[in-house]
């Protein structure tokens, strides 16, 4: 009795990771994404994305004003917001020529892929083996002092103002520096310790 329960106790389990592994027709679905389609993507793979950019709907299907969806004219939501998505929509804007008609771009999208893949990893990796030779190099050289030692007395070589100015820009460069390895790696770095609330402030 108990190997009896102990397989139905499997089958019962194991059933929905065999259904969630079956292949799903996209035309079962309406031109849904997959599971593997969000993998993919999840894990920065090329995909064929054609199946979502043609389901546009089918205006020439309009429902009557009166029926469900008949002001859409036979276009469901999603296909209305796919359509803008792949700037394929009927939509117009005055005074702002053909560009502003563009409601939703993928202009940065190549920037945003490379400063997520290769920007942060080859570009962190060359930050750190720069921090490192320049410890060697420390390390290797060492101080550089005077060859006669300190002679006792100091001249003013820069006036408080130039002083101010100096550390003002050098206050400056620091904070893009910090701020622009923030932005870089905080995603991946600040947020899992101390929570995304800390990194998007």
């Amino acid at each position: 009795m108990r190997v009896l329960h102990c397989l139905l106790m499997v089958l019962l389990l194991c059933g929905p990771v065999a259904a969630q592994n079956m292949d799903v027709e996209r035309s079962s679905t309406g031109g849904a994404q997959t599971l593997e389609d969000i993998m993919a993507r999840q894990a920065g793979q090329k995909i064929d994305d054609s199946f979502r950019s043609g389901a546009l709907g089918n205006p020439t299907q309009a429902k009557d004003i009166a029926d469900q969806l008949g002001t859409l004219g036979g276009v469901s939501q999603s296909e209305l917001w796919r359509a803008i998505r792949y700037n394929a929509s009927d939509n117009s804007a005055s005074g702002s020529g053909v560009v502003g008609n563009v409601m939703i771009q993928s202009g940065g999208m190549p920037w945003y892929e490379f400063r997520e893949g290769p920007l942060r990893q080859y570009g962190g990796g060359l930050l750190l083996v720069t921090l490192m030779l320049l410890g060697v190099f420390y390390i290797a050289r060492g101080r550089i002092r005077i060859d006669g030692g300190p002679a006792g007395s100091t001249i003013t070589r820069f006036k408080a103002v130039e002083r101010f100015g100096h550390w003002v820009l050098a206050g400056s460069f620091i904070l893009l520096g910090i701020t622009g390895l923030l932005t870089l790696f905080g995603r991946v770095i600040l947020a899992p310790y101390f929570g995304k609330e800390l990194n998007s402030t």
